[in-house]
């Protein structure tokens, strides 16, 4: 569910002394430019630092050939940036003191225990938001479709048969290898629900709607309303809208992994929550923590990537169910965010956001000497 985009090359830069150059019409012509190249109905921006919302823009229209303008007052499906709520919501949990980043699955859930195989009898709560439980990874429709429907009836189900199957990743001396997973986030989920006794469904509205004081809509954002833009994605050649009937939907059992729709400046507060955080500001989480959401681990932390690039180091939060994609990028040295949103989750949609996101950068950090960005 998150699409891999490519990291604009690294090159050397000047450090703080850098001017910050970049401009509301800036963000307008990029997104308008790669609209037009890249065949994406609409696509959002918003450029923060710590302290406001520095930009925000959208272009285009809900549903392609409908004349129907979007707005920031939409909901676009943001797809796998919502494993960093799950991580979020750990946290928080984590910080009441309910349980910790080491906490054994099993040790939560003794009745599954006679039911799994050996291998994931230690497995714990930071395992499965590093994707390093040797879980399935149920990132493609084939997976879903080989199973019997009793097994997609309920997560629980669901879990009862991932615990019985052989782990999908090679396990070294320090575990299992990192192996992308979405069903490694039901199992996570699973472990919040049974230490609050809340569904996974209440802790997002408990998180977000009545915590952060942020709309959010489960599923596509036109199941809530028609009128909410509709997914694309190419079929035979050609870009479709996906009608809110249409059959195509993220199963109910991965929901945890990435069914969530928000608006892009409500998003935008949630990075900027991040963004604070990273930057040693104590709020919804302790600095500390949202530290280790981050970077517990190089490449693939729990919910969120880093790396470095241009003397600065980055996360980004991204994720698609094919229909829409979200991308996020935070520079904390920096004081920087960005989020990129778009109802369309194409190649070419993909290669627009990586293109507005390098124009971004570069023209925030003045890197005018890279003339290949």
């Amino acid at each position: 569910m998150m699409q891999d985009r490519q990291e604009p090359a690294a090159g050397p830069g000047n450090g703080n002394g850098r001017r910050r150059c970049l401009l509301q019409e800036d963000v307008t012509d990029f997104i308008e430019q790669a609209r037009h190249e890249n065949g994406i109905p609409a696509m959002a921006a918003v450029v923060m630092d710590s302290e406001r919302m520095r930009i925000a823009d959208i272009q285009g229209e809900r549903v392609v050939g409908s004349n129907a303008a979007a707005t920031l007052d939409d909901y676009f499906h943001i797809g796998s940036c919502t494993k960093s709520i799950l991580a979020v919501i750990a946290g928080r949990l984590i910080e009441q003191g309910r349980l910790n980043w080491g906490s054994r699955f099993f040790d939560l859930f003794p009745e599954l225990k006679a039911a799994a195989r050996d291998d994931y009898l230690t497995i714990t709560l930071e395992e499965l938001l590093l994707c390093q439980a040797g879980i399935r990874s149920f990132t493609a429709g084939e997976e879903y479709a080989r199973l019997d429907a009793s097994i997609t009836e309920s997560r629980q189900a669901f879990i009862r048969y991932l615990i019985r199957q052989e782990p999908a990743a090679k396990r070294t001396k320090r575990g299992f290898k990192h192996l992308y997973s979405n069903a490694s986030y039901t199992m996570a989920a699973a472990m919040l629900e049974r230490v609050t006794g809340l569904t996974w469904e209440e802790l997002i509205l408990q998180t977000l709607a009545r915590d952060l004081q942020l709309q959010v809509v489960f599923g596509w954002p036109n199941k809530q309303h028609r009128n909410q833009p509709w997914g694309h994605a190419e079929i035979d050649g050609t870009l479709k809208a996906l009608s809110p009937d249409h059959e195509y939907r993220l199963p109910e059992v991965i929901a945890p992994a990435g069914d969530l729709s928000l608006k892009p400046l409500d998003y935008a507060s949630y990075v900027q929550l991040h963004l604070r955080g990273l930057r040693g500001e104590d709020n919804y989480l302790a600095a500390e923590t949202y530290r280790t959401i981050h970077y517990r681990q190089r490449g693939f932390s729990l919910g969120v990537a880093n790396a470095s690039s241009w003397g600065e180091r980055y996360s980004m939060i991204d994720g698609s169910a094919g229909t829409f994609y979200c991308a996020t990028m935070l520079f904390p040295d920096a004081d920087l965010a960005f989020v990129i949103m778009t109802n369309s989750g194409t190649a070419q949609a993909v290669k627009g956001i990586t293109w507005v996101s390098k124009k971004i950068i570069k023209k925030y950090f003045n890197l005018w000497w890279m003339f290949w960005m």
